[in-house]
């Protein structure tokens, strides 16, 4: 396949352009390095600098290209600065991938796959989220990324694009030397590592919800499962299977906070004490996706356990640091 990552230097699209010239295929990365990183883009890669909020960048793209594939990573990521700067949020993650999808309606592309988010179905009410179930984000994040959901819908009845929308939660782990090489720590593993490096305690916030150790319940995949499910919903896609559609990618499962800090403190040998703190607001006890669809559409389902996980993105931080 032919295959143009948008967002290619940063942590989930990198570790999908490696895994993707891996399998062979031709890859063209387009990234303005905001907080992707140059060395992430392996050199059997072609790079290009975009920036996906200008129309010109974008056109450059296609000049003398034919792409089989979109894959969509670019997009600002934080929740809590989504709520101080929503215009950004929607700016980046909803109308620059409009300006991608418009041109890949253009230019013929046949499959256009979305990095999506949990965060579109707002706060949950049960476990585990299911597609269909009601989507009432409760953030600029969320509804920037629900939005270019619909449009990705919308292109499909105008222009018979075929999309997927993939639906995933907490992603950690690392490969081939791509990690969460952010200028920022916004999930728990990454956070873990940096109590690691500076001997801090570990501050789990709330110990009374409603789950089997008073810890709030997640779903966490290795990034390497999620770079699969990209390319597995490419070849559907191209193999002639209309998906248009959201898919969630979760574990099904779930592990509560307090077993991530345990299992953290046994994989790495860190021994960092745990202490509790107050609950944040808004966090709901439990977010667990179901896989069914993934599983059934895709025939995906994830590889590497917590431990795993925890040990590949510990190897890599390790290394790096």
């Amino acid at each position: 396949m032919k295959i143009l990552i948008i967002g290619g230097a940063g942590y989930i699209g990198g570790v999908t352009t490696h895994y993707a010239l891996a399998q062979g295929h031709e890859v063209t990365v387009a990234d303005n390095l905001a907080t992707g990183k140059a060395h992430n883009v392996p050199p059997t890669a072609t790079y290009i600098h975009t920036d996906i909020r200008d129309r010109d960048d974008i056109a450059a793209l296609f000049v003398g290209k034919d792409y089989d594939a979109i894959m969509h990573f670019a997009a600002k990521i934080l929740v809590p600065e989504s709520m101080e700067k929503p215009y950004e949020y929607f700016e980046t993650n909803t109308v620059g991938a409009l300006n991608i999808i418009d041109a890949a309606t253009k230019h013929g592309v046949k499959a256009y796959i979305l990095s999506s988010t949990a965060a579109v179905y707002g706060a949950a009410t049960h476990v585990p989220l299911q597609e269909d179930d009601p989507c009432l984000p409760v953030n600029p994040y969320g509804a920037s990324k629900l939005l270019t959901e619909q449009i990705l819908r919308s292109y499909q009845i105008t222009h018979d694009l075929k999309w997927t929308a993939l639906r995933y939660f907490n992603v950690a782990g690392a490969y081939n030397g791509v990690g969460t090489d952010y200028p920022f720590v916004s999930h728990i593993i990454p956070m873990l590592l940096e109590k690691t490096k500076n001997g801090e305690p570990i501050i789990i916030n709330g110990q009374d919800y409603d789950t089997p150790d008073g810890t709030a319940i997640r779903d966490y995949l290795h990034v390497l499962d999620l770079a699969k499910a990209h390319m597995l919903a490419a070849e559907k896609m191209l193999s002639g299977t209309e998906l248009n559609q959201p898919i969630n990618l979760g574990s099904q499962q779930g592990y509560s906070v307090k077993q991530v800090a345990d299992t953290f403190n046994e994989v790495t040998g860190a021994n960092l004490p745990i202490t509790y703190g107050k609950r944040r607001a808004g966090d709901p006890p439990k977010l667990i996706a179901s896989n069914e669809r993934a599983k059934q559409l895709l025939g995906w389902q994830p590889e590497h356990d917590l431990r795993t996980i925890i040990k590949d993105h510990y190897d890599w931080f390790m290394a790096k640091n």
